[in-house]
């Protein structure tokens, strides 16, 4: 399809340090050329492409939507090959571990067992960055991510690691004063706490065949700041089983009905080729122990 390989090679390397900057001259000053000569490959290798990479607008470049996608596959790719470079350097299990996942795992389920993991592996430095969504990685260039979702992941390599679960919860307070315990038609005097939006309580209702509006009465948080409203005796949220757990088993919470399926599950994912790693393996053998403990 190429005939030089090595030159588009270069080419790519060029583009991926002018995508940086969206500068052709900031581009020339890392890569010790003339502005000149960066424009002159990034033609060319549009030329090879056989599509623009760049809008070039008066005062400043902006990337089409086929650069972006060149720009996040050399992410992924220089990553990988400097990371293995680096595994060779100075032995497997030592360098970084780059990890992504939404602010609530890490704040809830993951930072609380992570210093597990350090333990087994001191020489193995761990960069946590978290995003609300799966699409907000997508140029970032980690190692592995844990997310929540439908478990579809187009070319990438997946370990499920446990479903979600909803559970509604409440202090023992609220849930005595509301004779939560007694029938759950009694949910038609509460009020709802909701994350983010109606959809999950809908859908836990629906399951329990009890037709009640959730929306009437009701207040909205982030999924980080639900179950502490429900602690303040603020209401009754749909808590994530799988991160209330503890509150329930110590007593400060209460589950008066039966927890769902929520429909999505968490996997652990990474990109094609990283599982053979043994950083990967060692971390996906980790994380798939701590699921365990929690069965």
């Amino acid at each position: 399809m190429f005939d030089n390989k090595q030159q588009l090679l270069a080419h790519l390397h060029t583009f991926s340090v002018a995508a940086k900057y969206l500068s052709f001259t900031d581009a020339a000053n890392e890569l010790f050329l003339t502005q000149s000569a960066v424009s002159h490959r990034i033609k060319k290798l549009e030329t090879q492409l056989k599509f623009n990479l760049f809008i070039r607008k008066t005062r400043k470049l902006e990337l089409t939507p086929e650069g972006f996608r060149v720009l996040s596959m050399l992410n992924t790719s220089f990553e990988l090959i400097f990371s293995e470079l680096s595994d060779i350097q100075n032995g497997e299990l030592s360098g970084e571990i780059y990890i992504g996942t939404s602010p609530y795992f890490a704040s809830a389920w993951l930072m609380p067992r992570l210093k597990n993991f350090r333990g087994l592996y001191p020489n193995l430095s761990i960069k946590l960055v978290t995003k609300q969504n799966i699409s907000d990685f997508q140029f970032d260039p980690i190692d592995l991510g844990i997310f929540y979702s439908d478990g579809h992941y187009p070319d990438q390599f997946k370990v499920p690691l446990f479903q979600g679960k909803r559970t509604p919860i409440c202090t023992p307070e609220y849930a005595d004063k509301h004779r939560l315990f007694d029938d759950v038609l009694n949910l038609k005097e509460v009020n709802f706490i909701h994350n983010g939006s109606h959809s999950a309580w809908r859908y836990w209702l629906d399951q329990m065949k009890v037709n009640i509006d959730c929306t009437q009465r009701c207040d909205v948080f982030a999924h980080e700041h639900s179950s502490e409203a429900a602690r303040q005796s603020m209401g009754i949220a749909l808590g994530r089983l799988e991160f209330d757990y503890a509150l329930i088993e110590s007593g400060e919470l209460v589950a008066p009905f039966p927890a769902i399926e929520s429909g999505k599950g968490y996997d652990l994912v990474c990109p094609q080729g990283m599982q053979s790693r043994a950083k990967f393996q060692a971390f996906s053998n980790w994380i798939v122990d701590e699921c365990r403990k929690g069965e």
